[in-house]
């Protein structure tokens, strides 16, 4: 008679402490060419007290009493249900092994679902997935991560090389003061409420989400703010426009948004403003030391303006992925 196999998923206990350290391990030294992470994960100790303190929720996959898999997810955004990553051991039956901690994963929330979208980032090795979750009722955006090399010399010459008209009357470009907040949460409410990105991420469609976004990235949740790189663009001294700019670490400088009010847009500001963020975030990088390696940006594959602005900036696509989300009381 053949072996038969026991599955079973189970929300992670004290008592797993021992048993799934071997399995979050092979997940944390395989996140960067696995699941294209850019920061090293948590050990497993602060893993686990992240679990504990109500940061995180794991649900451990076991096949035969023995840990093989887990789901992480958080259910700490206040307008989205967040699903952070699935891995599991091995290539064998993965998607099969998948869909037992999904389908857990949506037990467990149905509750929380009929209020919020879910949100996963379908990253790396993940994709192998997409066939099969949108049979439960996911669907996809395309997202494109581009990176502008700033250890490359012909880049850099390149990019010094770039010629950018002045601007126009009444329009300037500027750091980043505290005072915009309000009118650069208006712009980014304006700007995505009707986009890809608001399908999954619910703060966009209103102004108190969009301050939300705007008061995470400026208290540095998304990664250390950088104001004085960060570029504001005026009209007639009010905000028209904004690029925001972050250290992912201290290897990598990242664009976490950047939008301009419809009525200002096709002007070629928002190159105007990349270019500027650029050259002083090269700058400052080699004053102070920072030894960073790239400037990166994620935008919707879609967005062919946004795309092409970045690549004619020297900008070049590193990969892309699918943004799963699953719409709130379907």
């Amino acid at each position: 008679m053949a072996n038969i196999t026991l599955y079973n998923v189970e929300a992670y206990k004290e008592e797993y402490y021992k048993i799934f350290s071997g399995v979050y391990n092979d997940f944390r030294q395989n996140a960067v060419s696995d699941y294209n992470f850019e920061l090293e994960p948590l050990n497993y100790d602060n893993f686990v007290k992240s679990i504990e303190k109500g940061y995180i929720h794991c649900l451990i996959l076991f096949e035969d009493s023995i840990p093989t898999g887990f789901l992480v997810y958080t259910t700490m955004i206040s307008e989205a249900l967040e699903l952070n990553i699935i891995h599991c051991i091995g290539n064998e039956n993965l998607n099969a092994k998948r869909k037992l901690l999904l389908e857990k994963f949506l037990e467990y929330n149905r509750h929380i679902m009929a209020e919020k979208v879910v949100t996963y980032p379908m990253l790396g090795k993940q994709a192998q997935f997409a066939s099969e979750i949108v049979n439960y009722k996911f669907k996809m955006v395309n997202t494109s991560v581009l990176a502008f090399n700033l250890t490359d010399i012909n880049s850099l010459n390149k990019e010094k090389e770039i010629f950018i008209p002045s601007l126009p009357k009444n329009y300037e470009i500027t750091n980043w003061k505290e005072e915009y907040t309000a009118a650069i949460a208006q712009i980014i409410n304006a700007s995505f409420k009707d986009s890809s990105d608001a399908l999954f991420d619910k703060r966009f469609t209103s102004i108190n989400g969009a301050t939300d976004i705007v008061n995470k990235i400026i208290n540095s949740t998304y990664g250390k703010f950088l104001p004085e790189i960060t570029k504001v663009l005026l009209y007639k001294n009010r905000p028209a426009g904004i690029i925001f700019a972050n250290l992912t670490n201290d290897k990598i400088a990242n664009i976490p948004i950047a939008a301009i009010l419809k009525k200002h847009r096709h002007n070629g500001f928002g190159k105007i403003m990349l270019k500027q963020l650029m050259d002083n975030l090269i700058n400052t990088a080699l004053t102070e030391g920072w030894g960073l390696k790239e400037l990166n940006v994620s935008c919707d594959s879609d967005n062919i303006s946004a795309y092409l602005m970045y690549t004619a900036l020297g900008f070049v696509q590193q990969y892309t992925y699918q943004q799963a989300y699953r719409p709130k009381s379907v």
